[in-house]
C-alpha cells in the first residue's frame, strides 16, 4: 500500500487507534484511515511508526491524541494517572505529542459547555497544562468544534510528514 502521494510527503493513509470511541474519518482530506493498535495516541502516519508484528502494535514517534471536552476534563481529573502514562511514553519523541481538544479554550475557561457539569476550576486547568507542557513533550490545541479539531489534527499529521521529508533531504 502506498502511504504517501506520489512524489510527495503528504500522507494518504492515517493510522487510527482501534480503541478510539468517536473516531475521525478525515472526510474530504483525501486520506484513508486504517484501524490499528497504537501504543500511544489516537492518530499517526505509517512513516512515523515502527510495527511490532508479535503484538501487532504500532509504536509512533509522533501522534495526535483526540479529546472531546469531557474526555479532556476526565484526563485532568479521574484518569490523570492513565493520561500521564501516555505523556511519559511520548516524552522522548523528537516532536511533542499533539493533544487536540474538541472545544475552545474560551469555553473551558468560561465554565460553559462541558465545564458546566464538572467540579473543576479553570485555574486548575491552566495550572495542570502549564505543568504538563513543562515536564512532558506535549502540545495542546483547542478547536471550536469537532470538525475543526479533525482538520487541525490532519494538518498536524501533514506538517509532521513534511518535516520528516525535509530532514531527509
Amino acid at each position: 500500500m502506498n502511504e504517501t502521494r506520489q512524489g510527495s510527503s503528504i500522507p494518504t493513509t492515517v493510522l487510527r487507534d482501534t480503541r478510539e470511541q468517536r473516531p475521525w474519518a478525515f472526510d474530504g482530506c483525501g486520506v484513508e484511515t486504517r484501524d490499528v493498535t497504537l501504543s500511544t495516541g489516537d492518530y499517526a502516519v505509517p512513516t512515523a511508526c515502527t510495527h511490532d508484528p508479535d503484538s501487532d502494535t504500532y509504536h509512533p514517534r509522533f501522534a495526535v491524541e483526540r479529546k472531546s471536552g469531557d474526555d479532556f476534563l476526565t484526563a485532568l481529573t479521574l484518569e490523570r494517572d492513565r493520561f500521564t502514562s501516555e505523556l511519559r511514553r511520548a516524552a522522548k519523541w523528537p516532536q511533542p505529542l499533539a493533544v487536540v481538544v474538541e472545544t475552545s479554550w474560551q469555553t473551558l475557561l468560561r465554565d460553559r459547555g462541558c465545564m458546566r457539569r464538572r467540579d473543576i476550576h479553570p485555574n486548575q486547568i491552566v495550572g495542570t497544562l502549564s505543568a504538563w507542557t513543562r515536564h512532558y513533550s506535549v502540545a495542546f490545541r483547542f478547536a471550536e468544534s469537532r470538525r475543526r479539531a479533525e482538520l487541525c489534527a490532519f494538518l498536524l499529521l501533514v506538517r509532521h510528514s513534511l518535516r520528516r521529508r525535509c530532514e531527509q533531504i
